[in-house]
């Protein structure tokens, strides 16, 4: 009698978890899109006008605080660990220009940490083809 009632108590509780995972798992995705896009990608986004020294302080800290929003982030694909790890020192190192260090190895250690590559080569899901 338990085994039948439990069969379909477990469908019912997967059914109403399994929404909340693809939430966790868009939003998951909208934050890293949209640090990648309004913060790091390309030649004209707040990221390259740091590493020029061009952008202001109000821009560093608007950067960090978008930066940081990765923080806690899932890694689409690949290692978990690695991709903590690899957030962690972006944070750091933006952090650490954000707090007034805009020498040339800081202005390095963000260029370094901020690698698209690194990342998306080991992060980044592979789209299908057609």
């Amino acid at each position: 009698m338990k085994q039948t009632i439990f069969l379909p108590v477990l469908a019912v509780a997967a059914l109403i978890a399994s929404p909340i995972v693809a939430d966790d798992d868009h939003e998951n995705h909208e934050i890293i899109e949209k640090v990648m896009k309004e913060g790091l990608k390309g030649d004209e986004s707040p990221l390259a006008k740091v590493l020029e020294g061009e952008a202001s302080k109000s821009e560093i800290k608007d950067l960090d605080e978008l930066i940081k929003t990765m923080e806690g982030t899932k890694a689409p694909v690949g290692d978990q660990a690695g991709y903590d790890e690899k957030v962690a020192e972006l944070i750091a190192a933006i952090g650490a220009v954000a707090g007034g260090a805009t020498d040339t190895p800081a202005l390095n250690r963000l260029d370094t940490a901020s690698d698209c590559k690194a990342c998306h080569g080991d992060h980044k899901p592979k789209k299908e083809k057609k």
